[in-house]
């Protein structure tokens, strides 16, 4: 059933609400759209429609912070190993995703939020030696295609690396923007190839559009102003809880 008429307008109106708030966070901190969108969209819809909505923002969004920053985009050549297995991986796991149960869908959603927002308060990110930086691109391209692929979250593995490796936060802004760009047009074209997004769902994904950079360009302006080491704690937090609450639907 198209989802224009599955979903009652009350349920619509709140996913434009969630959009402008997700485009917000992703604004101010550089990340968290897809994160935002679907953890906030699944406490009252399918989870695979919350993956199959967020596509057409995620895409429109970082696009608009990778051309923002293009100017710091030359360090991209240094991270070939992670871009490379990541697209590879999101390609891989996205094709494996119809088989997986809406389920394991969920909780390994809500366990990915979960981890990022914990570790992250926690403030426990290791510098890396750089002679592991490799194999530390490697790990954390994979990790991002395994969850991505069947979540459509693949930040948390991304943003530890870039962490790891004490990315300045103006490249870090930059940088981010290009991998999650990337990695949603992976995902859009196998979930187009296999399907898994209906001609409602991308309607309704290309009217989130608006919404969302409407939320990013009002986070934008608020990153200049507001101590963002505060916003981005309590964001944080905010994911911390709703992680908890998909991995509670989960069960």
């Amino acid at each position: 059933m198209d989802i224009l008429s599955s979903l009652p307008t009350s349920v619509l109106l709140s996913v434009v609400l969630v959009y402008v708030l997700a485009g917000l966070i992703k604004g101010t901190i550089g990340i968290g759209l897809p994160t935002a969108a679907i953890s906030l969209t699944a406490q009252f819809t399918d989870p695979r429609i919350a993956i199959a909505l967020v596509i057409m923002p995620m895409m429109s969004t970082n696009a608009w912070q990778v051309w923002r920053s293009r100017q710091h985009l030359y360090r991209l050549k240094q991270f070939i190993p992670l871009t490379t297995s990541m697209a590879i991986s999101i390609a891989l796991f996205a094709f494996a995703a119809p088989g997986v149960s809406i389920g394991f869908v969920t909780l390994l959603l809500g366990i990915t939020i979960v981890l990022f927002a914990a570790v992250s308060l926690a403030g426990v990110i290791p510098e890396l030696d750089t002679r592991f930086n490799r194999h530390a691109q490697l790990t954390a391209g994979v990790s991002a295609g395994f969850v991505g692929g069947i979540t459509g979250v693949w930040a948390p593995p991304i943003v530890v690396f870039m962490s790891a490796i004490r990315t300045d936060k103006t490249t870090f802004v930059a940088l981010v923007g290009a991998l999650l760009l990337l990695g949603s047009l992976v995902l859009g074209l196998c979930y187009a190839v296999l399907g898994l997004i209906t001609p409602g769902q991308a309607l309704v994904s290309l009217l989130l559009v608006f919404p969302a950079l409407l939320g990013f360009a009002f986070g934008e302006k608020i990153r200049h102003r507001l101590d963002e080491a505060v916003f981005r704690r309590v964001v944080l937090w905010f994911f911390l809880l709703m992680g908890l609450n998909i991995i509670r639907k989960a069960f």
